[in-house]
């Protein structure tokens, strides 16, 4: 087997770790270098930093065109392998490969798209997984060749569930490459589906305890949580304890309000049917603190309204 792996976050790196280590890689694409941050310097993905690494060849196409699909021909592989790379396969380029492989971080046909790790964790969910799936014509609508299921505690933030996946992939993966009698079948169930994340899907809406503390979660380490104090965007970045422990109650207070400061928990916030405790924050033109630290300089935020 002669794979093409296309991929580009940290979430991948694991996966092309291992397909290394068994010899399987001819050709890495991942996207082009992006700019950092005031765009002075070019950022290389976290895959195409590992692959040089490795010593594997890397190609940035910024579009799979013409003389894109020319070039990844020249390497003769037969097989296409990708996990969140970021672009859409035409027909032409599949056409290149005898065997395609998608590695997507849910429990398909559930939260099909460009976001399904953010999508669960928002959603409240209490379990996600991985599926290896062939590569069909629309998006994540491909056979499926192997599941995983991954339990889930409510404490997961984008970050860790990332982790967690990139980690089981590869065990996940590499059993179904090897093996010459792999079956497939057609998903099951209905549809659902994850769009783009914007910065604007962290702005806080004070209603329910449980949506806030999943978005909270979701939206950490990007785009961040953050509602308004005094008019300026203050992050929330950490809560305490799990979605599925909070208690639902009526609180005296009006939702957004910042109750009390619990050591070992952080800022006791209500909403319209609960608490929770805020254990990080980034208040503006500070660095992220944790919540004992940010009320040692701020003692009179208890009382004040986040909006």
């Amino acid at each position: 087997m002669r794979i093409v792996y296309a991929a580009t976050g940290d979430i991948a790196v694991p996966l092309l770790e291992a397909l290394h280590e068994k010899g399987l890689v001819s050709l890495v694409i991942t996207a082009p270098d992006a700019a950092g941050k005031r765009g002075k310097k070019l950022i290389p993905s976290p895959v195409k930093v590992k692959a040089l690494e490795l010593g594997l060849d890397v190609y940035q196409p910024e579009t799979i065109r013409t003389e894109a699909r020319e070039h990844i021909a020249s390497y003769n592989a037969d097989t296409l392998l990708s996990f969140c790379y970021g672009k859409i396969f035409g027909p032409k380029f599949l056409s290149l490969f005898s065997n395609t492989f998608n590695v997507h971080p849910s429990l398909l046909p559930l939260y099909r798209g460009c976001s399904p790790i953010y999508a669960a964790i928002a959603s409240g969910d209490r379990k996600t997984g991985i599926t290896l799936q062939r590569i069909g014509a629309g998006v994540d609508e491909g056979d499926v060749f192997a599941v995983r299921e991954i339990t889930l505690d409510g404490t997961e933030t984008d970050e860790s569930l990332s982790r967690i996946v990139s980690y089981e992939a590869p065990s996940l993966v590499l059993p179904v490459l090897l093996d010459d009698e792999r079956k497939s079948h057609k998903q099951e169930g209905e549809p659902t589906y994850s769009s783009f994340v914007k910065k604007e899907d962290g702005r806080i809406s004070f209603a329910s305890a449980a949506a806030v503390h999943a978005q909270i979660r979701a939206c950490y380490p990007w785009p961040k949580a953050y509602a308004l104090l005094d008019g300026e965007p203050i992050y929330l970045t950490g809560v305490y304890g799990s979605l599925f422990d909070i208690i639902h109650e009526k609180p005296a207070e009006k939702a957004g309000t910042i109750v009390s400061f619990t050591k070992g928990k952080g800022l006791k916030i209500s909403l319209e049917d609960g608490y929770i405790y805020i254990t990080r924050l980034l208040p503006p033109m500070k660095k992220e603190m944790d919540a004992a630290s940010y009320i040692n300089g701020h003692s009179d935020i208890i009382g004040r309204i986040l909006e």
